[in-house]
């Protein structure tokens, strides 16, 4: 069977008891790493995924679904199933946990795994709905900045999360790893694609900067990937980005906002590593989306309070930047933040030595500047430096 089709997976879905019922599949758009459908289910029922009309189908094949040329593990969706999972197990109130070990929150979530093929590297989970959108497009998409008051809703909600998913991670990692979320080839594809790529644009875009600075990217590079392959401080997401953040709103009087839920998904570059690298991605992310799309830096401060709160003790400043400005530097000049016309090389210019200096001044440790110019100051100041 062909599961890189429609007709392939409806085929696979009908020669299997537990599937039949699901009697039409339509494949989605925005899947990088993996196939992803939405089947349909003609008869919903309690004994046939709980009773829910739609579901989302995912494949992974031993290639990226975007880019057949780029070779991927295949197992990737055994460590997705894996978290997914341990997430829904924690912050289950059947299991009896203390309120402490929940990871989920009051409007952060994750899809709930409903059928997992081994063999054919196939997962059924929970449809977080037909009609979400990703945050970096709800935030895009609209004519007008976020309020400070749904920024701020949205970053600390996010903040918590990550900070309980890190802190359960923490605790329980004598449990996880490295027999369950080890993860190594996903460790490895993170520093092919981030810190092996940083140096690449800065000889690109710096030539005519201080030979310090130069250096300083340098090195690291390789002192952030080899923390990244080396310290499996605890459960991270691995591509905690506002991509993977589906979004359920509601528009109530006055045109004002709420968010009703948020849904965490693709987590197949889940594994034990630094948790400071989850921060520098998502702070990345945002200050994008403040800076080419609408002011929003409450979302960035916000989301970094609410996680201070909870894992505060184990703050890592110097990886959080500097992860943070080699995301700047390896993704932001090539994933649609601006237009591909004549001033798009100054834009990567600009954004490279952006992310340049994030990482120079977190190598020099100079959490003066640290906090004068980057939403880090939160970190500064719950670290007292």
């Amino acid at each position: 069977m062909n599961f890189e089709t429609e007709a392939g997976i409806q085929q696979y879905l009908q020669s299997h008891h537990k599937t039949r019922g699901i009697v039409a599949v339509k494949k989605l758009s925005g899947g990088n790493a993996n196939y992803v459908y939405r089947g349909t289910i003609a008869e919903p029922r309690a004994d046939l995924f709980g009773g829910r009309s739609t579901v989302v189908i995912k494949h992974a094949a031993d290639h990226s679904a975007s880019q057949r040329q780029m070779a991927l593990y295949i197992d990737r969706m055994d460590f997705e199933q894996t978290v997914l999972g341990i997430v829904a197990d924690a912050s289950d109130t059947k299991n009896n946990n203390k309120e402490d070990e929940n990871i989920e929150t009051a409007i952060v979530k994750v899809p709930r795994v409903l059928y997992w093929d081994h063999e054919n590297n196939i997962v059924i989970q929970e449809d977080a709905g037909m009609k979400l959108t990703h945050l970096k497009e709800f935030i895009s998409s609209h004519a007008q900045p976020p309020s400070p008051r749904l920024a701020k809703e949205i970053g600390s909600s996010l903040g918590e999360f990550i900070a309980r998913l890190h802190l359960y991670g923490f605790r329980h990692r004598s449990e996880l790893y490295p027999n369950k979320m080890a993860n190594t080839e996903a460790l490895s594809l993170s520093r092919l694609i981030l810190y092996d790529q940083f140096p690449k644009a800065a000889s690109k875009y710096m030539e005519d900067q201080p030979q310090f600075d130069r250096d300083v990217i340098d090195l690291a590079s390789k002192w952030g990937g080899d923390r990244l392959m080396n310290e499996p401080e605890t459960l991270a997401h691995g591509d905690f980005w506002p991509g993977n953040f589906l979004v359920d709103s509601a528009t109530g009087e006055g045109n004002e906002i709420t968010i009703k839920c948020m849904y965490i998904v693709d987590w197949e570059m889940s594994r034990y590593a630094p948790a400071a690298m989850d921060l520098g991605q998502f702070v990345a992310e945002a200050f994008s989306l403040n800076k080419y799309r609408h002011p929003c830096e409450d979302l960035m401060t916000s989301f970094l309070e609410a996680y201070c709160k909870i894992y505060g003790d184990r703050l890592d400043l110097k990886t959080a930047v500097i992860h943070c400005g080699a995301h700047l530097m390896s993704w932001t000049p090539y994933t649609g933040w601006f237009k591909e016309d004549d001033s798009h090389d100054a834009k990567s210019r600009e954004i490279t030595l952006i992310g340049a200096e994030f990482i120079k001044h977190a190598w020099i440790e100079d959490w003066a500047w640290v906090r004068q110019e980057t939403a880090f100051r939160v970190m500064v100041d719950h670290l007292k430096l």
